[in-house]
């Protein structure tokens, strides 16, 4: 099968490192449950140029890996799955998101960087899930792709009332799902 991943709160925990240049930056010792919608300029208060500020300094940092992001990764490979990488990060970043992907033993078939809230354009093959952390781009996500999995964010949490996607809590149940879509002979 075809899968398709969101970096950054989905393999990789960008928010605590987020937390901490907050604090650097502004004094606030915010909570994870403080960023409360995908736009931090609206959370903080601050313009698009500081919010992208913010972004920037905390994708070079290195982050962590979510726990068994990368076991599960490793085990659905092993299965024979084609892993996409399918990021917002901004494109000169390619060679560090790379670099982090190896250095941190990230199995993937493909790495996508494209632009926040543009995710779903990506040029990649048909995909039969894809696991992201926007609410945004999984309700584009439904457009294209049968099995869309929401990674629980408290940015991304919605009443879900079409049933359009289904939310997963930890890196356990997108290996269910994934195995739940495997045909077996």
């Amino acid at each position: 099968m075809n899968l398709g991943f969101d970096i950054d709160g989905v393999i990789a925990n960008f928010t605590e490192p987020l937390l901490e240049i907050i604090k650097d930056k502004y004094g606030l010792a915010l909570k994870v449950s403080d960023i409360y919608t995908f736009d931090l300029g609206v959370v903080l208060g601050i313009t698009k140029t500081e919010s992208n500020q913010l972004i920037n300094e905390t994708l070079k940092k290195d982050l962590p890996l979510n726990s068994g992001a990368k076991e599960t990764l490793e085990q659905i490979s092993r299965e024979g799955h084609s892993i996409y990488l399918l990021t917002g990060r901004f494109g000169y970043l390619r060679d560090l998101t790379q670099s982090w992907l190896n250095e941190k033993e990230v199995p993937y078939t493909q790495l996508h960087l494209l632009n926040v809230g543009e995710k779903y354009l990506a040029k990649v093959e048909p995909l039969d899930l894809v696991v992201e952390d926007s609410l945004e781009e999984a309700l584009e996500w439904t457009r294209k792709v049968r099995n869309v999995l929401v990674y629980d964010q408290p940015w991304n949490r919605t009443l879900n009332v079409k049933g359009l996607t289904k939310r997963v809590y930890n890196w356990s149940q997108i290996y269910s799902e994934v195995q739940s879509l495997t045909v077996k002979p």
